[in-house]
């Protein structure tokens, strides 16, 4: 998954007030847009959006509702080497951006910004990018529709029928089906009317109730 990263002004069409409390705020005079010299994450290589995606649970819980798409961060990155003023300038869901933003808060040894060969504080912005399989994709638009027809599924995990979607931890998934109509009833009941999401998870790796 590919990420974008400038050192310089983005205009957003969209922004989103999400922050973190308690973040100490630096003075706007004394944070620097485009430098010679952009701040680096120590072991995060060439893409920083990728390596802080993978500090991310990205599981099932967000894949079966169709969550997609990129979250647009701002931050400062202090001439200490410290990260600040965390926010979110543009979001796909409060839960995953709020993970992007804890995500990015506790990074550590970040190599400041250098202006005429002296550190300063930075502003950065990035783009954390989540990509749905056109698989998922396309169960994500089956509940949906489901949905809004105001048939909710009846969801079945390893042939065990449940109340809605629950958080299912992503290497536990091994397929997810959807079924409708008489066979849905002829397998599972008059609870299956409005159409069934069979979930089985994989071998040895029992789903969290």
């Amino acid at each position: 998954m590919k990420a974008l990263i400038k050192a310089c002004t983005i205009a957003f069409a969209l922004i989103i007030g999400i922050s973190v409390s308690a973040q100490v705020k630096l003075p706007d005079i004394n944070i620097y847009e485009v430098v010679d010299k952009s701040p680096r994450l120590k072991g995060s290589g060439n893409d920083l959006g990728e390596y802080i995606r993978k500090q991310i649970d990205y599981n099932d819980s967000y894949k079966l509702k169709g969550v997609e798409g990129d979250v647009w961060v701002s931050f400062v990155v202090s001439s200490h080497g410290e990260v600040k003023q965390v926010e979110v300038e543009k979001g796909v869901d409060s839960q995953l951006d709020k993970e992007v933003v804890e995500a990015i808060l506790a990074t550590k040894k970040w190599k400041p910004g250098e202006l005429n060969k002296q550190k300063v504080n930075t502003q950065m912005q990035l783009a954390v990018r989540f990509t749905l399989t056109n698989y998922e994709r396309q169960i994500a638009l089956q509940i949906k529709a489901l949905d809004e027809a105001g048939k909710r599924p009846l969801f079945v995990l390893n042939n065990e029928m449940i109340d809605g979607i629950m958080m299912i931890e992503d290497y536990n998934v091994e397929s997810v089906r959807i079924l409708k109509g008489d066979k849905a009833i002829r397998l599972y009941g008059e609870r299956a009317e409005n159409g069934v999401v069979v979930i089985t998870s994989k071998n040895g790796t029992p789903p969290l109730y």
